[in-house]
């Protein structure tokens, strides 16, 4: 199976190459007179040129075949009816590139269908799988050097094609609950690539595009990130139906089972002990994680909101340190120092302000479809969020706390609400679905008792649920804590998705993870979406 993998590899690479460069000798393909001196170059994973209007991909020969995400986010926006500044309209995709001697191809690649590389079984699924061709780019020029192949990628990155598009894809749904998303018509002549980067293992480039909705102009400024996925994706984790993680779902081929097998990849981000300190993480001790989650809070944000939203976001590290990790999660500002930092970059997670009349929030996640890694997370926190806590603690609280019949709340409880509405966000870009069993957990009567919401300083047992506030309780009862926080469900699901066990497979852990929820498997550990 290695041997024949290895020679399918070089089958794709190295004679395509080589054909091309003895073209390139019979052929005008000179890289003076493509990439001239008035260029403006950018070199990093891809090296990038702009001639002119014209943008040019230097792409290696070495990426053949490699595994890169290629996203696109709304930077800046005329219309955010559907979609705000820093929203992913669209799912990224998961693309690969390959060559001829003619031209450079960019693929699409399916990842549905898993099997052990090692079975023969696995030769069937590569032919049953073909990554399918979505672009063609004539080769312009190769590099001096031969090791790389210039291609003119303007419309890749300029046109009204995913993931460039800034309009939400139109769903089924839709006619259902009422609603229209725009759509409009690309104008390409008003469209334009406006700026470009590029880093070591990725590359940015920032374009203007143009439509007219309704007869109207439409405009926005879209970011889009190439970046190269890790050769070895991280090692996947079996989705258990009991528990409330996002999931990414497989059909799984194997040669010891009579038919495929549906299964579902947890999403979760890859948190795993630095190589120096396994031991220590082994014997029980607190450990920094080799790559923490780090959130980064907009600037745009009023100021005496950013503390209590930071508080939200680091409220989940008890949870990380339960299982082993101290700071695996941590919440900067946005750094002003870093000339490369830009939020709209795919390798920044960012909690971001929207101004619109929106009441809500929501926490969206990247991943690689491969493994269901979560790369990238983005927070989008809308203005109106503010007047529905406001209301929800008047209504819901009023009874018990006088401080909450005012007009305007003392800030110490609108900051309360602020950094549980952030918390239960963050959980939702940690992988955790609404779990709607929480509230159920716990008995009414309990809800009118001090000691017991004492104990439990929550409303429900896990933030993940719509518990609100404790409206239940009377005046009379005593009962100070009122909010929602993060709960015994919670710390178990985090258990369950981010302990590291160093187990080699998937299947390797299913025992371990089947009798860690046979062990809670009481009321307060109880899932339901």
């Amino acid at each position: 199976r290695q041997d024949f993998k290895k020679k399918r590899k070089k089958q794709e690479t190295t004679p395509a190459l080589a054909d091309a460069l003895k073209k390139e000798k019979t052929e005008d393909k000179s890289y003076d007179k493509v990439i001239t001196k008035e260029a403006r170059t950018k070199k990093g994973l891809i090296t990038l040129h702009m001639v002119k209007s014209t943008f040019y991909m230097e792409i290696p020969v070495k990426l053949m075949g490699k595994p890169m995400l290629f996203a696109g986010r709304v930077a800046e926006i005329s219309d955010n009816k559907d979609v705000v500044a820093g929203q992913m309209p669209q799912d990224p995709m998961l693309v690969e590139w390959s060559c001829d001697e003619e031209k450079v191809y960019l693929h699409n690649v399916i990842s549905r269908s898993v099997c052990d590389e090692n079975e023969p079984i696995a030769i069937s699924m590569e032919r049953n799988n073909l990554k399918p061709v979505i672009r063609a780019f004539p080769i312009k020029a190769f590099s001096k050097d031969s090791s790389a192949m210039v291609i003119d990628a303007t419309k890749l990155f300029c046109a009204d094609e995913r993931p460039v598009s800034p309009f939400i894809p139109a769903s089924p749904f839709d006619a259902l609950f009422g609603m229209k998303k725009m759509k409009g018509v690309f104008k390409a002549d008003l469209s334009s690539i406006l700026d470009f980067k590029a880093f070591p293992q990725n590359i940015s480039v920032k374009s203007r595009v143009a439509y007219t909705v309704n007869g109207t102009p439409f405009t926005a400024v879209v970011h889009l990130s190439m970046i190269q996925l890790p050769d070895e994706p991280m090692r996947p984790r079996l989705l258990d139906p009991r528990m409330g993680y996002f999931s990414d779902r497989k059909v799984l081929y194997s040669t010891e089972k009579d038919q495929s097998e549906k299964i579902a990849y947890v999403n979760r981000w890859r948190l795993e002990p630095k190589p120096e300190e396994l031991e220590r993480y082994k014997k029980g001790e607190l450990v920094e994680p080799a790559k923490p989650i780090v959130l980064y809070v907009d600037n745009a944000l009023p100021a005496k909101w950013k503390k209590y939203i930071k508080l939200g976001i680091e409220d989940w590290q008890p949870a990380f340190e339960a299982i082993g990790f101290k700071n695996a999660i941590v919440a900067r500002d946005f750094p002003t120092d870093d000339p490369d930092f830009d939020p709209d970059d795919i390798r920044y997670s960012c909690f971001r302000y929207a101004t619109t009349t929106v009441a809500n929030a929501m926490g969206p996640s990247i991943l690689d479809p491969r493994s269901g890694e979560i790369l990238e997370a983005d927070i989008m926190w809308w203005h109106n969020v503010i007047s529905m806590v406001q209301e929800w603690i008047t209504v819901q609280t009023g009874a018990i706390d006088p401080r909450a019949r005012g007009t305007k709340l003392p800030d110490d409880m609108m900051g309360d609400a602020i950094r549980f509405v952030a918390c239960h966000e963050v959980g939702h870009s940690l992988g955790l679905r609404h779990n709607m069993m929480g509230s159920w957990t716990f008995p009414t009567d309990s809800l009118r008792s001090k000691s017991f919401t004492d104990r439990m300083n929550s409303t429900a047992s896990s933030i993940m649920d719509y518990a609100r506030y404790n409206y239940v309780a009377q005046p009379g009862d005593g009962v100070t804590a009122v909010s929602p926080h993060i709960g015994p469900y919670d710390l178990f699901a985090i258990e369950y998705g981010y302990r590291w066990y160093g187990l080699p497979t998937p299947e390797a852990e299913k025992e371990v993870l089947y009798d860690f929820l046979n062990r809670h498997n009481g009321r307060l550990y109880k899932y339901s979406e």
